[in-house]
This record gives C-alpha cells, structure tokens and sequence, in this order.
C-alpha cells in the first residue's frame, strides 16, 4: 500500500494528468538525480535534472510474492564520458524511481509529492555502442545501462526448521510444540541460510 499525497492523488484521478518519473541513484562519487522531462525540477530540497529523451526505464510490475525482480534504467547520448561511469563499483547501492504528475505538459513544477514506485539496490552496470547513420555523418551513441533488483526473496531470509522454543520466542505461552515428535531435535537443527 502506497500512500499518495492529497493533490498528487487528485491530478492522477482526474480525466488527464501530466506523468512524471524521478530517478535516485546513491553513485559513487555523489548521487543522481534525474527524471523523464527537460530542464531543472526541484523536490525534496534537491535539483532533480532532465533527461528527456536520452533516459529508458523499464518498471518492475507489482508483486506479493517475495521473488525478487530485476528492473534498469538506461541513458543513451554521444557523449564519449558516458563511459567513465561504466566502471563505477555500484554493487548493493540504493535506487528509487518516483511516479509524480507536473502542472503543464513537460513541465518542471510538480503537483503534489511524488511517490515511490520501485526501490531496490543496483547490481550491474554495462556500457554498449551503436552508431546511428540516419544523419549526414554517422554518430557514435553510448548507453549505459544499470540493472537493480528490489531485494532478496522470503527464501533467503527464512529459516528452514521451526522449533517449539521459536513458536515460544514469537507467542509465549503457546504450547502446541510441545506435542510434536522430536521437537527438541528440530530445536538442535541448523538454520540455512545462517541467521
């Protein structure tokens, strides 16, 4: 469950609204702040800077399932310095996108406080190159593309065995382990993944 600030929750219900989406990445060095228009939007007491066009993010869809899933964010322009921030050591470090609405078409001035509509931490950074011959001269174009995933998994964070002294630890008082076979062997088990 989200929940929406007031005025952005009014302009997303209305008959038309204006889309916007901001991107957080914590990146070595300082962290990135983008979003899908032009120019400058401030928010949050930060300068968030338009990528229009030269940005790609593919959304991860909603999910109960504790499985964990991959989204990325791209940036393609012919600026050859795209590839300095290819070898940037980014593993475990925090992304968010935001969904908010502006008041104009392609506009900087936002309705409302935007809301987080994915998170998680990025994993893979890969650079790769095409050359566009569509003009007079061809031209080189550099996209960067960084993969996150919105966490670990139910799987990777629970224990294999339960006990009757972890059915006591969560609800004192109940006795119903007691009368399970071998509940004290259980007890004794190892836990994979290690707490």
């Amino acid at each position: 469950m989200r929940t929406l600030d007031p005025a952005l929750a009014a302009a997303l219900s209305g008959a038309s609204f204006n889309p916007i989406v901001l991107v957080y990445l914590n990146w070595p060095g300082g962290a990135v702040r983008a979003h899908s228009g032009a120019g400058t939007i401030t928010w949050g007491g930060q300068s968030w800077s338009g990528v229009g066009k030269f940005g790609d993010i593919s959304v991860p869809e909603e999910s109960a399932s504790g499985v964990p899933v991959d989204f990325a964010l791209s940036v393609v322009c012919d600026l050859a310095e795209l590839a300095d921030y290819a070898d940037a050591v980014i593993r475990q470090r925090a992304g968010v996108i935001y969904l908010g609405a502006t008041t104009t078409p392609g506009g900087n001035v936002l309705i409302g406080n935007p809301v987080a509509i994915a998170s998680g931490t990025m994993d893979t950074s890969v650079l790769s190159l095409s050359v566009d011959r569509g003009g007079a001269a061809p031209v080189t174009l550099y996209r960067l593309t960084v993969g996150l995933t919105t966490g670990p998994g139910y799987r990777s964070s629970a224990g294999i065995a339960h006990s009757h002294e972890d059915q006591s630890r969560a609800y004192p008082g109940d006795t119903a382990g007691k009368m399970l076979v071998l509940a004290t062997a259980r007890a004794a088990t190892a836990l994979w993944p290690a707490p």
